[in-house]
C-alpha cells in the first residue's frame, strides 16, 4: 500500500512504498515537528534501513527512533548548508532480499544523499552492493561481521563508500573478553539466535579469550522463529558455566533468561546488544543472580551520553537500550558532521572527510582506520563501550571501572 506524505502533515519521515500497520502506528505514536513532514526541494535526505517488521522489529524501532532524534538535533542546530535534513525509512524485515530492494528504492527513487543501516550482518552486506554500485555513502551502525571491513580492505575502489560506526566482531570480542577477565570468569556458555553475527561472534570470542584461560563450556544457537528455550536453558545450566552470554538482539533474550532463571537461579547472565537493555523489559527479569548488559554508551558515562539519554527518554517516554539506538544516533550525527566539514553532500567530498577527520558522538570520538572501521577497544583513544548491571531501581555501570 502506498503512503503519500501529503496525507500525514506531521510525519517525521518521507515514506513511500510498502508499509505495514506497524509503521503506521509508529508514526502516530511518535509524531514529530511539522517541519519534518513532506520532502522539500531544499532538504537533504538520509535513507535509513532497519527491520520494522519480523523478529527484530523491536531493535529496528529503536534504530529509527534514534535516527529521527539525531535528525531533529541537526535541524535544531540549523540543518546543513541552510537545508533541513529528512529521513526516508526502508523496512528491511530482517531479510537480505528486502534490504537490497529497499536500499535500491531509497537511492534510485527517493534520491537520498546517503544511507544508514542496515541491522543484521546479512542485510548489511547486501546493502553494501547497492551502495557500491550507486557510489552512495553508507554508514553502518550495528552490523558487525568481518566481511564488511574485509570487502573495504580487499576491494577499496568499489567499497570505499562504506564506513562502520559500530564495533567489528574482533573489537566486540575484545571488549567482552576484558569484561570476562575482570569478572574472573573461566567458563562461559554462549547462547543466541542462529544468525550470522552470533555464530561469527561466538567463534571470534572463543579464539580471543582462549589465551586468557577462558573457554566455552556450552554453545547453542536457536531458530529465532521457533526457539527451543527449555532444552537450551537446561543444557546450559548443566554445563556449570560461570556466566551465560545471551547473544540475541531481539526479545527472545528476555524469554531465554527467564527459562535460565528457572533452571539455575544463581547463574549470572550477560546480554550483548540485546533487548535486555530496555528498562521496561529488564524490570520483568528475576534478579536472583547478576544480569549484565553490554552497550555502546550509558547514562553517566559522559556528559554527552547522559544528555542523549535524557533527550531520548523525553522524546519517547523510555530510556534507550544503549546499542540499537545509540549507534544509529551516532551514525547520523557523524554523517551530518561530515557533510558540514566537507561543505557538500557530494559523495567523494564526504568520503575524503570521513577518512581524515575525527567526529564527536554519544559513545565518544569516532575516527576510521584504513578499512573504514571506527576505533573501538581498550587502547588509548578508542571508543570503549560499557557494561552495566541491572539492580532493583535501575542499572549501575560496572565496567570499565572508573
Amino acid at each position: 500500500m502506498a503512503v503519500r506524505t501529503g496525507s500525514f502533515p506531521r510525519l517525521p519521515f518521507l515514506l513511500i512504498g510498502s508499509a505495514s500497520l506497524f509503521l503506521h502506528l509508529f508514526f502516530l505514536v511518535f509524531p514529530a515537528d511539522p517541519a519534518f513532514a513532506a520532502s522539500r526541494p531544499d532538504a537533504l535526505k538520509i535513507g535509513v534501513l532497519a527491520p520494522l517488521s519480523g523478529p527484530y522489529a523491536a531493535g529496528g524501532m529503536s534504530f529509527v527512533q534514534a535516527a529521527t532524534l539525531a535528525v531533529e538535533m541537526a535541524n535544531a542546530e540549523g540543518g546543513v548548508f541552510g537545508q533541513r535534513v529528512t529521513i526516508v525509512v526502508g523496512d528491511t524485515q530482517g531479510r537480505v532480499d528486502v534490504a537490497k530492494a529497499e536500499a535500491l528504492r531509497l537511492v534510485s527513487r527517493e534520491k537520498v544523499s546517503a544511507l544508514v543501516g542496515a541491522y543484521l550482518s546479512e542485510e548489511t552486506v547486501g546493502v553494501m552492493e547497492v551502495a557500491a554500485a550507486h557510489r552512495t555513502v553508507l554508514l553502518v551502525p550495528v552490523a558487525a561481521t568481518a566481511e564488511i571491513t574485509d570487502l573495504v580492505r580487499g576491494e577499496y575502489a568499489r567499497y570505499r563508500y562504506v564506513f562502520r560506526v559500530g564495533y567489528s566482531l574482533p573489537q566486540w570480542a575484545e571488549m567482552i573478553g576484558a569484561f570476562l577477565s575482570d569478572c574472573k570468569v573461566h567458563r562461559y556458555a554462549f547462547v543466541g539466535a542462529g544468525i550470522r553475527w552470533n555464530r561469527e561472534l561466538g567463534e571470534t570470542l572463543e579464539r580471543i579469550v582462549g589465551p586468557r584461560g577462558i573457554a566455552p563450556a556450552y554453545t547453542a544457537y536457536y531458530s529465532p522463529g521457533n526457539p527451543a528455550f527449555d532444552t537450551i536453558a537446561v543444557a546450559a545450566a548443566a554445563a556449570s558455566p560461570d556466566i551465560v552470554i545471551l547473544a540475541d538482539p531481539g526479545r527472545n533474550s528476555v524469554s531465554l533468561l527467564k527459562r535460565l532463571r528457572e533452571a539455575a537461579p544463581a547463574l549470572p547472565a550477560l546480554s550483548i546488544g540485546g533487548a535486555l537493555g530496555d528498562a521496561r523489559l529488564a524490570a520483568s527479569i528475576p534478579l536472583s543472580a547478576p544480569v549484565y548488559v553490554q552497550a555502546a554508551a550509558w547514562r553517566g558515562v559522559s556528559p554527552a551520553a547522559t544528555a542523549y539519554v535524557e533527550r531520548y527518554e523525553h522524546r519517547y517516554g523510555s530510556p534507550p537500550v544503549g546499542y540499537s539506538d545509540t549507534l544509529p544516533y551516532d551514525a547520523v550525527t557523524v554523517l551530518v558532521a561530515a557533510w558540514r566539514k566537507a561543505g557538500s553532500a557530494a559523495t567523494e567530498a564526504v568520503v575524503t572527510v570521513l577518512e581524515r577527520e575525527t567526529f564527536a558522538g554519544v559513545a565518544g570520538m569516532y575516527r576510521f582506520d584504513a578499512t573504514h572501521q571506527a576505533h573501538w577497544g581498550t587502547g588509548p583513544g578508542a571508543l570503549r563501550g560499557t557494561f552495566v548491571r541491572w539492580e532493583r531501581g535501575g542499572a549501575r555501570i560496572v565496567f570499565p571501572r572508573r
